[in-house]
């Protein structure tokens, strides 16, 4: 039984989480996607990505289980939003966690997730992870490599 979910877990986004398995992605994004089904978090980025992480482990079994897209990297904000979810799913895990980059966003990146979570922000991003506990193996996020930035 769930005892200690947190507030801003609300049902519609509960029924999305609880239906991802271990290894698939997650998407959390301020980017409007109108080619697939995505649940509205209500809130913001880190009320959102903090109920989130009060639910989902995230992947021990894949060396890069974050991934962000920025729209604008090297803006302050964009720089703010990348730190605070790091940070949560940092403090969330109790372990540390770097987060790989997208330096642009790949064509149908979004049908890789079992999920995609929109945020109310002016901020520009996507930030994906990997999920699961126990054994298991990741799906692929991106086709090949190069797709990830040094």
């Amino acid at each position: 039984m769930l005892t200690k979910l947190n507030p801003a877990l609300s049902a519609p986004l509960l029924s999305t989480l609880s239906a991802v398995r271990s290894g698939q992605w997650i998407a959390v994004t301020s980017l409007p996607v109108d080619d697939r089904a995505v649940t509205r978090g209500d809130g913001s980025l880190e009320e959102v990505a903090d109920a989130i992480f009060s639910f989902l482990p995230v992947s021990r079994n894949t060396s890069t289980p974050l991934v962000a897209w920025l729209g604008a990297p090297d803006d302050d904000a964009h720089l703010d939003a990348f730190f605070a979810f790091q940070g949560i799913v940092r403090d969330a895990e109790r372990r540390t966690l770097e987060m790989a980059r997208l330096e642009e966003l790949p064509a149908g990146v979004f049908a890789s997730a079992a999920a995609v979570v929109t945020v109310p922000s002016t901020t520009e991003f996507v930030f994906f992870v990997c999920v699961g506990q126990g054994e298991h193996e990741a799906a692929p996020l991106v086709v090949s490599a190069r797709d990830l930035a040094a």
